[in-house]
């Protein structure tokens, strides 16, 4: 149901007898203004008490000059009794109004007299009695109020009351809001042509204003509709500042209710919604409106008054600082900036005041409400610059009322300072992206320092970039460089574009040689950053040498191990300038490009030591290092004891570091073979155990089981050497892996005894390795002359026609020259002998070789000749 309160507010008779007549007399619009609400408006009448709100007296909780007074009434009206100051009760009397409720609501009086012309708004009736109790005020979710057509009008909250500041006096009567629901606790005040209606609700409602002919329309807005709000940009006039106002009305002194502020209300006679936050201004705030604008005033010097245009704000006495030197930045509802940051584009001189006055007027707070105080403080000390400052206040505060660390916009400016005091771990509430679009900058700038994705983090601070123009000139001294470089570093097209053009000073310089590299105009980037590799300012400097040895190893002017030096180098001043985390990367890739990976690992682990938290970023790096250093087979005999060592060091202790799964396996096999290679067979075999399950098909699994079968026959486990067959067969293997398999299982039949069941396994298998053990087992046997056949078809695949001969080659000769000699075989030995007698073999192989192939008869012609 539509309430239209077209009647004249007035305190009950019984109290104010003498104002009656004048009751009387308003009960009609002024200035022969007509008041037609719709005919169809009622209202619910219940029998519940009407709230009424008190009028007092407010003073200033500091000394200070008294508020002029209320415009006096025109002649006119002081020739009206009642109008007289004599006859106003004394709360009508105060040259500043304050307007709350009361602490128990009162009932009418029962003697109060019937209103002689009843309520403006004839047509309205009460509801029928036969009208559930229920539907009494469930539909009333919106009033009319007769304020008139020209009338300048300001409404704001104050605690739980909602305040509406008329420019014009106006006699209402409450008594048709009782029962209304949320319009049922009103009260009016009027001290010569201003009034003042207060509304007491238990809790804040969205509340909106919209001008109808004759009056306001005051409604609950609905959920799901999104609030008007200003953005008002203040212009810079006379010395003073103009906030724009359509049709603006008079400015009205009064103190607010729930905080005694001074208040001075800016109204306005046409619809003109303030912002949704709070402004912080130096001297004076902007407070949020639903309708005109509210200034709330810190210092005595500071003037509102009607302006040509809107309201104007100027400063008394020679001493004050200039509102002016405040106009910058319109007045827009941002979170972070402005209301969580308090930042403002001042002057140092201006901010340095602001802090002095923030800090003053928290020390003068009792201590239980030096919370805010301290937090405008926090803010003002963050916009100079000094974030160090910033935090201690902000620590101080929240020691005394832990409860302000719960809330986001403290956290976010905790975060700020602790950032930019060079703490990135005690920042991470800039990550949360609660802040929305407002704290992009700032979630990037935390990204950047903390050692998140460089690409995301310069696209974040792009999106913000913009806003850094309206900082002030001590903070964005501190950051902008540094954001423009991390721009132009990681940042792609789009992201550099917001830095054309950049600004010509110097501290752009190593921004702009960035630019000049990702614009492919390489050897001018080099001579830039090169001049700038000695630039006085270390995060300059270091930052730019890194970058010349990049581009130069990027473009091969390098070679990698030199820039590993180079890098090394820079480790020192890198940590001087804040940047050693870069550089350390980069000498770890430099390491790994050049091949030496025991030393690329050492630098992964200090950078981990330095930076724990590069552990999941390094992880490939890690993976790539390991695979290399366990590429090499131990048992092949080529790689020395001592780097074996130090090789399986390594790759035991940063295994765990690595993620399960095939590229795991494949490390965890290689480090098996080196201990293989060590005579570790034992160690050797819990290696194969764990990289079984992380085979990637049977096939490598199976290769896999064959060499733990292996490592388990060398240490003498010949039980679990068998279950390791077992488990892993793969009737799908290649030839070669099959054979393999093949020569494994003989072998461990020949370990367990079964020497002729060996021999018939590998019967068919002229692999090298199975003729090998086939010639083992015969040699076991002592069966010479097949060990000669089999050895020396060995022989014969693997001894070269001519050439040198290695050392294994060698021993192979050895070895089928020591069978044939058992065997009496002479025409093998003449055969071997003619065939590698003339090549060279070391002097203990060639003595024992010669011995071997010499014949009894060969020895007596030998003689005989030397006699």
């Amino acid at each position: 149901m539509t309430l239209w309160l077209a009647t004249c507010l007035t305190f009950p008779v019984s109290s104010y007898a003498e104002e009656s007549s004048t009751a009387t007399r308003l009960l009609v619009p002024h200035d022969n203004e007509a008041v037609t609400p719709p005919a169809d408006g009622s209202v619910a009448v219940s029998e519940q008490p009407v709230v009424r709100h008190s009028v007092r007296r407010h003073r200033s909780r500091k000394e200070k000059p008294a508020a002029p007074p209320v415009p006096a009434p025109s002649a006119t009206e002081k020739a009206q009794p009642s109008a007289s100051t004599g006859n106003l009760p004394e709360g009508w009397r105060s040259e500043r109004f304050s307007t709350q409720s009361d602490v128990e609501p009162q009932k009418p009086a029962d003697n109060a007299p019937a209103k002689t012309n009843g309520p403006s708004v004839a047509p309205a009736k009460a509801p029928a009695p036969s009208l559930p109790e229920e539907n009494k005020a469930a539909a009333v979710n919106k009033i009319f109020l007769p304020m008139g057509d020209g009338a300048g009008i300001g409404a704001f909250w104050s605690g739980n009351d909602f305040i509406i500041v008329s420019d014009r006096a106006t006699q209402m009567d409450t008594s048709a809001l009782q029962g209304t629901g949320v319009f049922s606790a009103a009260t009016v005040q009027t001290v010569g042509n201003t009034t003042i209606v207060a509304f007491h609700f238990n809790q804040l409602i969205p509340l909106e204003m919209h001008k109808q002919p004759g009056g306001w329309i005051l409604a609950v807005r609905a959920e799901n509709e999104a609030r008007r709000h200003a953005v008002i940009t203040p212009q810079t006039k006379d010395g003073g500042l103009l906030y724009p106002m359509p049709q603006s009305g008079r400015v009205i002194e009064l103190s607010d209710p729930a905080s005694g502020a001074r208040l001075l209300v800016a109204t306005s006679v046409e619809e003109c919604p303030g912002p949704l936050l709070r402004r912080h201004k130096l001297g004076y705030e902007i407070w949020p409106s639903v309708q005109g604008l509210v200034f709330a005033l810190e210092s005595d010097q500071i003037e509102v008054r009607k302006g040509n245009g809107g309201a104007f704000l100027d400063i008394l006495g020679k001493d004050g600082i200039p509102v002016a030197s405040s106009a910058e930045g319109a007045v827009a509802d941002d979170r972070v900036d402005w209301s969580w940051l308090g930042l403002r584009s001042l002057n140092p001189t201006v901010l340095k005041e602001d802090y002095r006055r923030r800090w003053t007027q928290a020390a003068m707070q009792p201590p239980e409400n030096r919370g805010e105080a301290r937090l405008e403080a926090a803010r003002a000390a963050f916009a100079m610059g000094d974030a160090r400052e910033a935090k201690a206040i902000l620590g101080t505060a929240i020691e005394d009322n832990p409860e302000l660390a719960l809330q986001p916009n403290v956290t976010f400016l905790q975060a700020a300072s602790s950032l930019l005091t060079g703490n990135a771990e005690a920042a991470s509430a800039l990550a949360n992206p609660e802040a929305g679009s407002d704290g992009v900058l700032w979630r990037g700038l935390y990204m950047a320092r903390s050692g998140g994705n460089p690409a995301k983090a310069a696209t974040l601070m792009a999106q913000g970039f913009s806003n850094l123009q309206s900082y002030p000139d001590s903070l964005k001294k501190q950051i902008q460089p540094e954001v423009a470089t991390f721009i132009a570093r990681y940042g792609s097209d789009e992201d550099r574009s917001v830095l054309e053009p950049l600004p010509a000073e110097g501290r752009f310089d190593l921004a702009r040689a960035f630019m000049t590299l990702k614009a492919g105009d390489q050897d001018k980037a080099l001579a830039m950053f090169s001049r700038l590799a000695s630039d006085r300012k270390p995060e300059v400097a270091v930052v730019a040498a890194e970058q010349v040895l990049d581009t130069k190893r990027a473009a091969g002017r390098i070679r990698p191990a030199e820039a590993a030096a180079g890098y090394e180098k820079l480790l020192f001043a890198a940590r001087q300038a804040g940047v050693e985390k870069e550089v350390r990367h980069n000498l770890i890739a430099a390491l790994m490009q050049a091949g030496e990976w025991p030393r690329a690992l050492i630098s992964v682990d200090d950078d981990l030591r330095l930076f724990p938290e590069d552990r999941i970023a390094l992880a490939p790096q890690i993976e790539q290092i390991l695979q290399h250093l366990a590429e090499s087979d131990g048992q092949t005999g080529g790689a020395k004891p001592v780097e074996l060592i130090d090789a399986v060091a390594m790759i035991e202790s940063h295994i765990d570091q690595i993620p399960d799964g095939p590229a795991k396996g494949k490390i965890l096999a290689g480090l098996a073979r080196k201990l293989q290679g060590l005579g570790l067979p034992g160690k050797a075999a819990i290696a194969f155990e764990r990289a079984l399950p992380l085979a990637s098909d049977d096939a490598q699994r199976a290769a896999l089981g064959a060499e733990l079968a292996q490592a388990d026959i060398d240490a003498q486990r010949l039980g679990q050497a068998r279950r390791a067959l077992d488990e892993t067969q793969d009737p799908g293997a290649d030839a070669t892996l099959a054979s393999r398999r093949r020569v494994i299982t003989a072998g461990l039949l020949a370990r367990e005894g079964s020497r002729d069941q060996a021999l018939q396994l590998l019967a068919e298998d002229e692999s090298d390795a199975s003729l090998d053990l086939k010639g083992r087992i015969l040699e076991e046997q002592r069966n010479w002359p097949e060990a000669v056949l089999v050895v020396g078809r060995l022989a014969t695949k693997n001894l070269p026609e001519v050439g040198s001969l290695t050392p294994e080659q060698q021993q192979l000769a050895i070895r089928l020259a020591t069978d044939a000699a058992r065997a009496n075989d002479w025409s093998t030995l003449d055969r071997l002998r003619e065939w590698v007698g003339g090549r060279r073999m070391s002097t203990e192989r060639q003595r024992i070789f010669t011995l071997l192939v010499t014949s009894p008869e060969d020895e007596l012609r030998k003689r005989a000749q030397l006699q």
